[in-house]
């Protein structure tokens, strides 16, 4: 029976929420062509996602408003975070431990989506000061989500420009179909779980490198070609005759280039520009060259993201962090529309192994039967 490996091409249910037909990328069905164009900031993306509308410009400001009242966390559970941040484990372990602590000690794990949007953002944050023995920041009012999240990271008020960026480069994460992390979030939905357990499992999955965790993998390609001191070509081939994987190429989805790496590459060369870093975005270019002429494949969303997060001068285990806070806003509006379809995900397996097997003669199960534990002195316990 010849099966779609990874459920390749199989549509497995409805949503509202966004598309990648024709190889764009809509949100409700606005395009993220239309969206960048018209600097829409990310809280009206996440607004979009979970209304299936943009917002008024009222409803922006008090979502807004609403966002930075959250931003901050809970004295008990910041000590939790400090004593976890000081295990010498990867971030995304970190955030999925500390996700699902929350969900444990909140009260009402089904009832702020505001709230979870806000303090993944603080968790993040936190983890990256405490880790670097930094004092933890507080969100600053004047400041949207974007800027805040830059400020929190770093310590430094990103200008204008920087923020304006960096809104998009949060717009452009915000959501995508069913990916791997979001079919896992909507899984974890269908079983009615509380959300906190589902962005459990989303964190889980988006973790790995063949998902969120490419990001960070394409920052130690280049570091690897660079202090290789081999030419882009030689060690790419390399890496092929060895059958390895490129991080940062070709996509599920799209055959013609991924829509979102288009506007990637040109922040990506902005911030490059600005905060002296040709060097690498040129090295990228010659990857892109030399995979697009050898294999025809295209960078994706992870490829100049790494070079845009390390531009900002945030530490490489953090670059999926980061894509974690942002895809927040799409798992949350699909998590709400699973279980707004009450139904349970149960797929059904082709089964490949023998049927109607005998158990062994002379296995003897009387020989694996638990006997009374004797203490000294023989009485049986």
């Amino acid at each position: 029976m010849d099966l779609p490996k990874g459920l390749a091409g199989v549509v497995i249910a409805d949503t509202a929420i966004s598309s990648t037909k024709n190889d764009m990328l809509t949100y409700a069905g606005y395009p993220i062509t239309e969206l960048i164009a018209n600097d829409v900031p990310y809280e009206a993306v996440v607004f979009l996602l979970w209304h299936q509308r943009l917002p008024t410009s009222e409803e922006l400001r008090n979502f807004r408003a609403a966002l930075f009242a959250e931003m901050e966390l809970a004295p008990d559970f910041l000590a939790t975070l400090k004593k976890i941040s000081k295990i010498q484990r990867h971030p995304m372990s970190l955030l999925r431990t500390s996700v699902s602590f929350l969900g444990s000690i909140e009260s009402k794990a089904e009832s702020n989506a505001t709230a979870i949007q806000a303090k993944m953002l603080m968790i993040v944050a936190m983890i990256v000061r405490l880790r670097a023995n930094k004092k933890p920041l507080k969100a600053r009012r004047e400041l949207d989500f974007a800027g805040n999240f830059v400020y929190l990271l770093t310590g430094k008020v990103p200008n204008a420009a920087e923020d304006a960026l960096f809104n998009k480069v949060l717009l452009l994460h915000a959501d995508h179909e069913f990916n791997a992390s979001t079919f896992t979030a909507r899984v974890a939905a269908s079983t009615n779980a509380d959300e906190y357990s589902c962005l459990t499992a989303a964190i889980c999955a988006l973790k790995g490198p063949l998902h969120g965790g490419a990001n960070e993998q394409v920052y130690f390609l280049l570091e690897e070609i660079r202090k290789s001191g081999q030419s882009v070509a030689d060690y790419l081939a390399a890496r092929l005759a060895k059958h390895e994987k490129i991080m940062g190429f070709g996509h599920r989805i799209y055959k013609n280039g991924d829509p979102r790496a288009f506007y990637l590459h040109d922040y990506a060369k902005t911030m490059a520009e600005h905060y002296d870093q040709m060097a690498m975005f040129n090295l990228a270019e010659s990857v892109a060259a030399y995979m697009l002429q050898t294999k025809n494949l295209k960078p994706n969303v992870d490829f100049y993201a790494a070079i845009i997060y390390h531009c900002l001068g945030i530490p490489h285990d953090i670059f999926t962090p980061i894509f974690a806070v942002s895809r927040t806003a799409g798992w949350l509006a699909h998590i709400r529309e699973q279980k707004a379809a009450s139904y349970l995900i149960r797929p059904s397996s082709h089964y490949t192994g023998e049927y109607n097997k005998k158990v062994p003669g002379e296995l003897q199960l009387s020989d694996l039967t638990p006997r009374p534990f004797k203490q000294e002195g023989g009485a049986a316990l």
